[in-house]
């Protein structure tokens, strides 16, 4: 069995820490090759670029790779479906502009008689843009018609594909999301050390949003959150860190309303991995406050949180909360006031801090890529039969 991999590595940013990571334990397990992206989409369109400057390409260790897919160049598209060599051909799709070369690889996949395996990242577009979610739907029919097995990452995205698809449970695998790190050196930074980085008091309690600031991800409910979390816990502090996708004048104005700016850390744009173990280091608490529509995912900032061990709060969105073992972690979303309720409890109790953090310590564990790359690959056994 020989198995084609379509996916993103770095420096292109989109899914490439999960590609890298499954790609490597798959490697381990089967015959395999790589077939990445040069450009996904035009510069202008993607916050901050496509590409992180501080890296090059990123090389899978015996792993044949081809950079082939530029979304200016249909006839790389073409060359894609003709050059994919494994019996099974295992596409990552996670926004609607790859199911627009996806439309043109998957036919010719389809003609050379491959089997086609689809992980799907995002059931529904992180938009509530219309015209977008008209076209993501129409899109993905064609692309699913080609599709014999689809991967989602927990129940709900099972539940959503086949609701919204009508696709049969039978060919709906569960495959979750491992856990992420930085690529490169890990220093084993100490919470001081970071902390004196950011010239962060020690005796603050440290709360962290991280990562991509797009409307749903929650950064206004968790802002509002903040004013009751600072008539309770003095001593807290809030650092958002990450790239605004909208206005940021949204935010400012939330904070400049509450007078919330003492209690407030601002690190604003792309952070590149090697200083995402700082912010990380500082935390006492990593909280992911998104709302309900139109998440469905997993999210990467929890699996790089699970990875550093930190305590988890989430909302009850998409596939979150299985990055928690306790329902006191667990939030509703859009509610300001009761995820202000489940961050002070957990900040104020020392045994359920202690607790959260040890969860997160065998979640590392049993998120591991090379058990998911055991679970991929007899998802590829079971369609050879």
């Amino acid at each position: 069995m020989k198995v084609t991999f379509v996916g993103t590595l770095p420096p292109i940013k989109a899914i490439s820490h999960y590609c890298y990571f499954l790609a490597v334990s798959l490697s381990k397990i089967v015959d395999m090759e790589f077939i990445g992206f040069k450009e996904i989409i035009p510069e202008f369109l993607y916050c901050g670029g496509t590409k992180e400057k501080s890296k090059s390409n990123t090389i899978l260790k015996n792993v044949e790779t081809k950079t082939l897919i530029s979304w200016y160049n249909p006839l790389s598209w073409i060359k894609t479906g003709l050059q994919s060599n494994g019996d099974i051909v295992h596409l990552q799709h996670w926004v609607y502009y790859s199911s627009a070369y996806y439309c043109v690889i998957l036919p010719i996949l389809k003609i050379r008689g491959k089997k086609i395996v689809l992980t799907i990242h995002n059931i529904t577009p992180h938009t509530e843009d219309k015209l977008s979610i008209f076209i993501d739907r129409i899109l993905n029919k064609i692309l699913f018609s080609y599709t014999e097995i689809f991967i989602v990452h927990n129940l709900r995205n099972k539940q959503k594909l086949m609701e919204l698809y009508k696709i049969r449970e039978n060919r709906i695998f569960i495959a979750t999301h491992g856990t992420l790190k930085p690529y490169g050196h890990i220093k084993g930074v100490s919470k001081s050390t970071a902390r004196e980085r950011f010239h962060i008091s020690n005796e603050k309690k440290v709360i962290l949003y991280f990562g991509y600031m797009w409307g749903y991800k929650g950064v206004d409910d968790l802002l509002q959150s903040l004013v009751f979390i600072k008539q309770k816990i003095k001593d807290v502090l809030l650092v958002i860190a990450g790239q605004p996708l909208k206005n940021w004048d949204i935010y400012e104005k939330i904070i400049k309303d509450n007078n919330l700016d003492e209690y407030l850390v601002r690190k604003l744009g792309y952070i590149p991995d090697s200083d995402i173990e700082y912010y990380f280091s500082c935390a006492d608490l990593v909280v992911l406050p998104y709302k309900l529509h139109p998440f469905d995912t997993h999210g990467g900032v929890g699996a790089l949180a699970i990875f550093f061990k930190k305590p988890i709060v989430v909302t009850d969105v998409g596939g979150l909360p299985e990055y928690v073992k306790d329902k006191r972690a667990i939030s509703k979303p859009n509610d300001p006031i009761d995820i202000s309720t489940k961050i002070i409890n957990v900040l104020e109790d020392e045994n359920l801090l202690q607790k959260l953090s040890q969860d997160s310590e065998e979640l590392s564990t049993e998120l591991n890529w090379d058990v998911i790359a055991e679970k991929t690959s007899a998802i590829y056994k079971k369609m050879l039969k």
